[in-house]
Formats: C-alpha cells, structure tokens, sequence
C-alpha cells in the first residue's frame, strides 16, 4: 500500500482547462515513509513468553519487566539455588521467608508453625496445621496441604490443594488458606535467604 504525496515540482490542478482528472504531480511514497515503520504482531515478534505472566518479553532479558519472574532456564517454577522466597500476605501486613531444607509450616499450632502462628491466631479459617511451603535443594518451590487437610480448604490460583499431595508454586501465584487469607509468593534476587 502507498500513500500519495505532492509532488516537489509546484504545479497546481485547480480546473484549469486541460486537466484529465489525474494529477500527474502526486508520486507514490511506501507506508513506512508516511506513518513509520510497521510494527510486528506481539504473536509474531521476536521474544519469549513470561513463565509468571505469559506476557511478552524481548530476548535476553533476565526478569520479566511486568512481574520480576526469571526468564529462561526451566521457568518460573525454579528458583535457581541462593534464590530468596517470600510469602507476602498483604491482608496482614506480614511477609515470611521460605528457606531451602527448612519448610515453611502456616498454621495456628506455636508448636507446629511458629513462624506464623503469631499472625494467624486470632483468624480460625487458618487450621491449626494447614500447610507448609519448601523449597528443594535445586530451587523448586513446593506447597502441601497437610495430610489430614483443612477445615477450610488451601488453593494456589484458584485451584483446590489435595491434602497430602505436592504441588509446585512460581513467582507471582497467589497461595489461598481459607476463603479469607491470601498471599503472593515472591521469588527475587540471587543473594542468600
């Protein structure tokens, strides 16, 4: 497709005798010239799709500029080792690390859960001993409901937790104990725990 321009030579058809209809001054310009160059499709630009976010990201970069997952390697899933893991409940203004070889117990029992107990004792939609976060030695982050389960359930994006059974958490998933209490799960930086 082309855009039609004046011409550079001056003359003017302003129904002059003679004139055809055609104006002969106009010459054909590509579209680029006129409105810029043409954008790709975001389906067929160069780029790798975010493992948090599924946005688009521009090859080599480290962390998706929309959520701060890891791009590349295997995923959002990973947490390479040395990673830091944090739940942010934002309800409660709290924030708990996850360290490697040491699970994240969330419940109300001091004993079970003294991490967040705390925080939890005054809320009975959390169980006693609801859940617990790891993160195994190659960095993948897991979450289990506990075996005996929930009075109230656990979900990870909306979906239900069977108890007893591991299921892996990424960056920017939002972990659910009970209908009332949330959290992000935050997977940053290369530094310790």
């Amino acid at each position: 497709m082309t855009a039609p321009v004046r011409g550079t030579d001056g003359d003017r058809d302003d129904g002059y005798e003679g004139y055809d209809g055609y104006d002969d001054d106009w010459e054909s310009v590509p579209d680029e010239e006129v409105r810029g160059p043409v954008q790709p499709s975001p389906d067929t630009a160069a780029g790798v799709r975010c493992p948090g976010c599924a946005a688009l990201v521009p090859p080599g970069t480290a962390r998706c500029p929309r959520c701060l997952a890891r791009i590349g390697g295997e995923g959002g899933g990973t947490a390479p080792p040395g990673t830091r893991v944090v739940l942010h409940f934002d309800t409660l203004a709290l924030s708990l690390p996850v360290l490697p070889g040491e699970p994240l117990r969330l419940g109300r029992d001091p004993d079970w859960a003294p991490a967040s107990a705390g925080a939890f004792k005054d809320l009975p939609v959390v169980s006693r001993r609801h859940a617990s976060v790891s993160v195994d030695p190659d960095g993948t982050v897991w979450v289990t409901e506990e075996t005996d389960g929930t009075v109230n359930g656990t979900w990870v994006n909306g979906g239900h937790l069977l108890p007893g059974e591991r299921h892996r958490l990424r960056h920017g998933d939002r972990l659910q104990l009970g209908h009332r209490v949330g959290c992000t799960v935050r997977i940053t930086g290369d530094g310790p725990c």
